[in-house]
């Protein structure tokens, strides 16, 4: 038996490894309900049960089994810092605590959490184990092409129905074989469905704020790009010439280069003599954290700096300091967003509060993963038999709910494509707080109204 063996091992387990703020919450069951947090064959694994329910008098049951692959520790660490909470917070609803009423039967739900460790090789692996050893019902996973590509990809090949999250659609989509292209984005997965902002949705949030910062400072419009060699690097190098183009914008795009570089001076250099005003990127959080280092010391001060994948949780901003500040990036879930829990009704600041209140730590983002569990009770009840894998999967492409990640609905015809329901972004900040040092503050919601800014839109560097 082990307590979350892969989550309190510290050996060689970096910061984000340790998961201040979650503990190993994951292996908490509320009611009485069953606790079994035996490692599995891979390290990384556990399992917790929901419900300890097995028979009703609609006849025995077998328990649902839900796969969660997540990475919790390793570089990508910080997308799953809120994983371990939202999992507890999960099995203590009604819904998973009480087992699922299916066709007259309740069926008690349990819950497997897989550690990556931010390792798209082992993320293949532990969807191949979870699918063939485990046996689960229904995979969840996010966090990252790295992370969710690869589980994707093995749910498709076994057959085995998946809900995907926090991974760029265009990524995905190209990934199991689609086109992205508006207009070309025919193929239908079998097996697997996403949700999550999508590249277009980054390039039509860092616009406005580009266009906002030109008007009062009288910028050049050029703009210095840093996409690696990699899913998300080639979505986005594809992708943004087809909006900063029309914007008025000049793209300065070096070759991609490989994730772990470690020298930037040659961008730096490039970005410097090009006069690039604006600047936007799609790196792995500890490979943008020695560019901006570098960049501040050769004195690179973009206008507005415009990230993606980084700086969307509180660590990151640790490991940067002041650098970080009027540094933007995009928020698709905040505490203000209108939206509640189709499990419980809490809105998205209460769940925020609970989460702070729970962790003494600051909210993040990836609190939206509880959606995840949302959309996987509203497809498991709409079948028969929750065992039944394709009729699983068929459901999932028929979900229309509210959550607290929006509106997600699969059988909207203005999805970009099928399986994909694209989730917006807004604008946000790295603002001064005298609490947690700083804060992350929206400052511009072009593309979502309904949220109320926190802030004001100024320049990273004057």
């Amino acid at each position: 038996m082990s307590d979350q063996t892969a989550h309190t091992d510290n050996g060689g387990i970096s910061r984000r490894g340790l998961l201040r703020a979650a503990g190993a919450s994951a292996a908490v069951v509320g009611g009485g309900g069953l606790l079994d947090a035996c490692s599995s064959s891979i390290k990384g694994a556990s399992t917790s049960s929901s419900s300890s329910a097995s028979s009703t008098a609609g006849g025995s049951t077998q328990p649902i089994v839900i796969g969660f692959i997540h990475p919790l520790t390793g570089p990508l660490g910080d997308f799953g810092t809120s994983d371990n909470w939202i999992v507890s917070t999960i099995q203590n609803t009604p819904q998973y605590k009480n087992g699922f009423k299916i066709g007259g039967k309740t069926y008690p739900v349990q819950i497997k959490s897989y550690d990556t460790q931010s390792d798209p090789t082992k993320a293949g692996q532990l969807a191949s184990q979870a699918i063939l050893s485990d046996k689960v019902d229904l995979l969840l996973t996010s966090s990252t092409p790295e992370t969710v590509n690869p589980v994707a990809t093995q749910a498709e090949k076994l057959g085995c129905p998946t809900i995907c999250g926090n991974v760029p659609w265009q990524a995905w989509y190209a990934n199991l074989g689609g086109n992205p292209t508006p207009g070309k984005s025919t193929f239908k997965p079998t097996w697997t469905t996403m949700y999550f902002l999508g590249v277009n949705d980054l390039c039509l949030s860092f616009i406005p704020m580009w266009n906002k910062i030109h008007a009062q400072l009288g910028t050049d419009k050029t703009v210095g790009c840093m996409f690696p060699n990699d899913s998300d690097g080639n979505a986005f190098r594809a992708a943004w010439p087809l909006f900063a183009g029309p914007a008025g914008y000049t793209l300065v795009d070096p070759p991609p280069y490989n994730d772990g570089l470690t020298n930037y001076s040659s961008f730096i250099s490039e970005f410097k003599s090009k006069n690039c005003e604006f600047f936007t990127n799609v790196p792995l959080p500890p490979d943008f954290n020695v560019f901006w280092k570098q960049a501040a010391q050769a004195g690179y001060k973009p206008k507005l700096a415009t990230v993606a994948k980084v700086l969307l949780f509180p660590t990151d901003v640790q490991a940067l300091g002041s650098l970080v500040h009027n540094v933007a990036t995009d928020a698709w879930w905040t505490p203000n967003m209108p939206w509640k829990s189709s499990l419980t009704g809490e809105t998205c600041a209460q769940i925020a509060a609970a989460f702070t209140a729970a962790t003494n730590s600051q909210w993040v983002q990836s609190l939206s993963n509880y959606s995840l569990f949302e959309v996987a009770y509203a497809a498991l009840t709409a079948v028969d038999n929750p065992h039944d894998k394709t009729a699983v999967a068929a459901a999932m492409f028929k979900v229309n709910i509210e959550g607290i990640a929006g509106q997600l609905n699969w059988t909207n015809p203005k999805n970009p494509a099928p399986g994909v329901v694209d989730t917006p972004c807004v604008g946000v900040q790295w603002k001064p707080n005298s609490k947690y040092g700083y804060s992350m503050e929206v400052v511009d919601n072009t593309l979502m109204p309904n949220v109320p800014l926190t802030s004001t839109l100024e320049p990273t560097n004057k």
